[in-house]
C-alpha cells in the first residue's frame, strides 16, 4: 500500500527533525571537548612552563585559557538549548538529551573552571 503524499512529506520532517537532534548533540559533544581542551592547556601551561617563561606571562596565557573554557561551557549549553527549543519533541523517533543534564553538566564544568582558575596563582607558583 502506497503512501500518500501528506504521509511521505510527514515522515520527511520528522526524519529531518531527528537529525537536527542528533546534529545539536554532537554539537554539544563538540563544545564540551573544546572546553575541556582549553582547560587542560591552561592548567598544563601553569604547571610545566614556570621554569620556562615569565611567571607573569604564564599566569596569564592560561588565565585566559581556562576562562575561556568557562565560556565555552556556557555556551554550549545556551547553543543546545536554543536549537532544542526550536524542534518540536513530541513527535520525533529519537530522544533528545534533558534539557535540565545539559544545564547542569555546562553550569558542573564552567564551576571547575573557574575554580581552576582562582587556584591558578597557587598552582604556578
Amino acid at each position: 500500500m502506497a503512501q500518500s503524499n501528506a504521509e511521505q512529506i510527514d515522515t520527511r520532517n520528522v526524519l529531518s527533525m531527528d537529525r537536527t537532534v542528533l546534529a545539536n548533540e554532537r554539537t554539544y559533544a563538540a563544545w564540551l571537548r573544546t572546553g575541556l581542551a582549553a582547560l587542560i592547556s591552561g592548567l598544563a601551561i601553569a604547571k610545566y612552563t614556570f621554569d620556562i617563561l615569565p611567571v607573569t606571562g604564564i599566569r596569564i596565557v592560561a588565565a585566559l585559557l581556562i576562562g575561556f573554557s568557562a565560556v565555552i561551557f556556557l555556551i554550549s549549553a545556551w547553543r543546545y538549548n536554543h536549537v532544542h527549543l526550536h524542534v518540536k519533541t513530541q513527535h520525533l523517533d529519537v530522544d533528545a538529551v534533558p534539557l535540565y543534564l545539559v544545564r547542569i553538566l555546562s553550569l558542573l564544568l564552567g564551576a571547575c573552571s573557574l575554580i581552576s582558575l582562582s587556584s591558578l596563582w597557587y598552582v604556578s607558583n
